[in-house]
């Protein structure tokens, strides 16, 4: 038996840290690569336990004593977090004026100022773009912050409910209480997933469970300081709440439903570990304390904030992270964490001020200084005090998407402004200006990026047309649900309503979207968007299918202008094989188009690729596309030039007449 007396001086132990420890370690090592560790992402989830375990404790030890202060409590707090946090943020903010573009350092002063107010989370959630031209998320140097924000949240939160509720509702009923909302946060996490991705991912609501299971076991830790168990069951504590993280690194991965469900065993298994850890001393708890565990757990909350910095801006300087860059970079945070342990953390939280010092000095004069200077980087786009300002101005310019142009109706969802929208007709319109077209060009932002030659096109062979498309969203006259993602499907669905009673005044249809992406999400797709198909010619619709243009793997627009201030990066792209997916999506669509009358199919895929290569780059080195899929609109207007002063206007485009269009 080993019934352990418990005192306020106890809530440090060191196997605590230990297990810090274990989880920053996951952490870093599924950042660094996530074939090495799938599951590692739930070292955050067991720093929620953790969190969660030590703010209760201290609260509820406070409330039963009538001791119990609200701004002692945020002061402790602040000193815990900001200070590192803050060095962080400065020092992310410094680099990104150096080594980044402008419109990067904007995107990094957004973030700051999400981060100096706690909000990373919802920021995320809300405005964390996750369409075509997505910055990718590995590079953005702050988005660890998000983590940060709920657990803040949590303590802006937890502590008033404490207040209100721990000695209003004693015992049973206390556990009962927030059991239920432990349970209700796991469910929600599970159903919400599918719908809300995001949310769930980001957000306090679905994060609470974890932290809740930390609480949970801080009341039992409270009210139960002692317990008569014997060593057996302490030992199978540990042993099982062991295995169960280690279930959870080894057996999840990012393709699982998370948070939710999953979410249950690695924090679960931290609370057994938290417990057997008080009410016993097992050989777990012992290896758990050994001085270099020990350590890394104290300078885990630096190592934490430094270690995703320093993995994106690698990433955003093009460096492949294989074993040795990985270890440099492991070896990095471990060195910053340490220093800043030392001369930040340390120093600060031995700061003997009183609350509204410690308010005034560590949080809301330096937040002021960074916020003013984030506002003024964001307000000047990113060129505020920026390293080599003027050479990214006259390099902005030179590769634009098709959104970027008024005269392409590209939107997240059309709307009827958009479908009566004269800005969005192209071609020849003389003395037709007043006179609809009978030509449509429908899709995604695949149509979109055909603009310029399609433009072209129309003004040669004499004929108008109108473009709409909805960005992310397949042209079908039936459902989408299947074929995107579910925060999409409201938009898109809206988009297609509106145009589905539209088409039905164009005689001719050109269409083209992102065969590719939509089958990939169902084998229903392409027979589907057949029937749409069918179901226009049915109606004498004159249909014209655009092939998908090749994919160019690696491809990224912004590396010359990233090697303005990155001379060491490499611009240099291989030429890449037409993917055998676009190659059979293409082969169906034009085996359709000629076994059914009233169908053409086009593509430039030949343009494009010379002798089964496909390039990025024209014979004289220019880029053509916006990223690895899409066209940029003043490539789109050079190729379809191209292509008509080397053959003329292709067929099916002659059969296209400004003499069809209707009043």
């Amino acid at each position: 038996m080993l019934p352990l007396q418990t005192t306020t001086s106890d809530i440090y132990r060191t196997d605590i840290d230990g297990l810090r420890a274990i989880a920053v370690l996951a952490v870093i090592i599924f950042h660094i690569h996530n074939s090495l560790l799938p599951g590692g992402f739930v070292g955050v989830d067991i720093f929620f336990v953790i969190s969660g375990y030590l703010i209760t404790l201290h609260i509820i030890r406070d409330l039963d004593s009538d001791n119990f202060s609200l701004l002692e409590f945020y002061r402790r707090r602040i000193k815990r977090i900001v200070p590192v946090m803050l060095v962080i943020v400065v020092f992310v903010i410094v680099i990104s004026l150096i080594i980044q573009r402008p419109e990067d350092s904007k995107n990094v002063a957004k973030t700051s100022v999400a981060a100096l107010l706690s909000v990373s989370n919802i920021y995320f959630w809300l405005f964390q773009d996750s369409g075509y031209f997505a910055q990718a998320s590995r590079e953005i140097p702050l988005l660890h912050l998000w983590s940060l924000g709920v657990e803040e949240q949590f303590y802006i939160f937890w502590p008033l409910v404490l207040m209100a509720f721990y000695k209003a509702l004693r015992g049973r009923h206390f556990i009962g209480l927030f059991t239920v909302v432990m349970v209700f946060s796991f469910l929600a996490g599970q159903f919400l997933y599918s719908q809300y991705p995001s949310f769930v991912y980001y957000m306090l609501p679905t994060r609470a469970g974890e932290l809740l299971v930390g609480a949970l076991a801080a009341y039992m830790v409270a009210k139960r300081p002692i317990i008569d168990v014997s060593d057996t069951i302490i030992h199978l504590s540990s042993i099982s709440g062991l295995l169960l993280i280690i279930f959870s690194l080894v057996f999840l991965s990012e393709t699982d439903v998370f948070p939710g469900i999953n979410a249950f065993p690695p924090t679960a298994g931290t609370a057994l570990l938290i417990l057997s850890g008080h009410y016993g001393n097992s050989r777990l708890k012992r290896l758990l304390t050994l001085q270099p565990l020990v350590f890394i757990g104290l300078i885990s909350y630096s190592a934490y904030l430094w270690h995703w910095p320093l993995l994106a801006f690698t990433h955003y300087s093009g460096v492949q992270i294989g074993i040795w860059e990985g270890i440099i970079i492991f070896a990095a945070t471990i060195a910053l964490s340490i220093f800043t342990f030392y001369f930040v953390e340390r120093p600060t939280r031995q700061y003997e001020g009183g609350a509204i010092k410690v308010i005034a000095y560590q949080y809301l004069i330096p937040c002021s200084v960074i916020l003013i200077f984030s506002i003024l980087i964001y307000k000047t786009n990113g060129y505020f005090m920026h390293n080599n300002a003027e050479q990214y101005k006259l390099a902005k310019n030179k590769l634009l998407p098709a959104y970027e142009y008024d005269y392409v109706c590209q939107q997240s969802e059309i709307t009827d402004e958009d479908i009566n929208n004269p800005s969005c007709i192209l071609g020849k319109k003389t003395d037709a200006d007043n006179l609809k077209p009978s030509v449509l060009l429908w899709g995604d932002s695949n149509a979109a990026h055909y603009i310029g030659i399609i433009g072209t096109f129309s003004l040669r062979a004499d004929f108008t047309f109108q473009n709409l498309q909805h960005s992310s969203c397949p042209p079908l006259l039936s459902d989408p649900t299947d074929f995107i993602p579910a925060k999409l499907v409201e938009n898109c669905a809206k988009s297609l309503r509106r145009i589905k009673p539209v088409i039905d005044s164009y005689e001719k249809i050109i269409i083209s979207s992102d065969y590719v992406y939509y089958q990939s999400g169902s084998e229903r797709f392409l027979p589907e968007f057949l029937k749409t198909v069918e179901h226009l010619i049915a109606k004498d619709k004159q249909i014209i299918l655009l092939g998908k243009v090749p994919h160019i793997d690696g491809y990224d627009r912004t590396c010359n202008e990233k090697a303005i201030s990155i001379p060491f990066i490499d611009c240099r792209y291989e030429n890449n094989s037409l993917s055998e997916e676009i190659y059979q999506i293409n082969n169906k669509l034009r085996n359709f188009a000629n076994n059914n009358s009233g169908v053409e199919y086009y593509d430039i895929v030949n343009h494009l690729c010379k002798d089964g290569m496909c390039s990025a780059y024209n014979s004289n080195g220019d880029p053509l596309y916006y990223d690895f899929s899409h066209l940029s609109m003043p490539s789109s207007w050079k190729i379809g030039n191209d292509i008509v002063e080397k053959g003329g206007v292709p067929f099916p485009f002659t059969l296209l007449s400004n003499q069809d269009r209707k009043s």
